[in-house]
This record gives C-alpha cells, structure tokens and sequence, in this order.
C-alpha cells in the first residue's frame, strides 16, 4: 500500500503584488480621460475598453511607474515559473472601464503567454474571477470531503487598488458586475 504516487499535472499560477502608493488621484483622472478620448465597446458584456483603440496605455508616461511596477512582477513571476524571459516584452496595454453593473464575460488571451492586470480603480470587493478550464466538460461532479484548489471550479480574486496581477494567457477568467465604477489596465505580454 506504500507504493502509491501522485502527481499534480498542468498546473495554472497566479501572481500577484501591490502597492498603493501608485494609484494618485492623478493616475484615475488620467486613466478616466484616455478611456473617454478613445472610448470603444468592443465586448458583448458591460465594458468600456481602450484594447482596440489605444493599447499602448503603459508607454504614456503618466504610466511609468507602474510600467516599472509591473515589469518587476513579471520578471519574479518568470524566474518563479521558470520562463526565459529574455526576450519577452509587453505587447499591448489598455485600459477597461466598468460603470456601475459593469462586468467582463468569460475570455482568455490569445496571442500571448503572460497577462495580467493592474486596477486602479475599484470597491475591492471579489469581482475577478478564474474560471477552472474543465468547469464545461465535467460530466459529472464528484462529491468532494473539502473543497480546494485542485478541485475547485471557480476561484474569486479581490480587486484591490494597487494590486498587479499576472497569470498565464491560457487561463479563463472574467469580472463579476461591480457595485461601483472600476478602472483596470490589462496587459499581454510575449
């Protein structure tokens, strides 16, 4: 009975840091004017997006900061992953506006390896969400002794000011309606 062996397979990480001191009053203004400047509804849900109209948000130099900021999370995240990053850059930028209600329908990111998000804006409450890749194709749901992160469907993430956050492209995920404006800036990075 001894000769038991157990391996965890295809797992899917998320990391994450914040700093606060980032987001002034002047980075949400900033942020509010290019979304209205270049305001765009390229998605079914309730999203006001930059992404086809102005997707080189972290090269304005209002965004330096928390360019360096993410950088950095990046960098760790890939050392940690064990990922040659030396070659890779971030390849789009935007921002996403949500209003009251607002929300993002369940999507990965195509045309890259790494996303991540960084909010500026939000009530912090938990609106992010992850979304296991076989939530649609288990035909059956075992019962389960404890729920956990390997058995899981759905993981909620804070959306808490300051806080960047990158995750592998393939991964599902999407927001939950907000109870209050919430701007982010989305990232891809190849």
């Amino acid at each position: 009975m001894n000769d038991f062996s157990m391996l965890t397979l295809f797992p899917c990480h998320v990391m994450y840091r914040e700093d606060k001191n980032l987001v002034t009053e002047n980075l949400v203004s900033v942020s509010r004017r290019i979304i209205k400047d270049n305001v765009d509804t390229p998605f079914y849900s309730r999203c006001i997006s930059t992404i086809r109209t102005k997707n080189n948000v972290l090269e304005l130099p209002e965004f330096a900061n928390v360019k360096q900021f993410l950088g950095n999370l990046i960098y760790v995240y890939c050392e940690q992953m064990k990922i040659d990053c030396s070659r890779l850059n971030i390849l789009d930028s935007w921002l996403n506006l949500y209003e009251e209600s607002g929300y993002q329908d369940l999507h990965n990111h195509h045309d890259a390896m790494i996303s991540g998000v960084f909010w500026i804006k939000s009530s912090e409450e938990k609106d992010f969400i992850f979304q296991s890749p076989w939530h649609f194709s288990q035909p059956k749901l075992p019962s389960y002794t404890e729920t956990n992160l390997n058995n899981c469907h759905n993981v909620e993430i804070n959306s808490v000011v300051g806080r960047g956050m990158v995750f592998m492209s393939r991964m599902l995920h999407r927001t939950l309606p907000t109870q209050s404006e919430r701007i982010s800036l989305s990232f891809n990075v190849g």
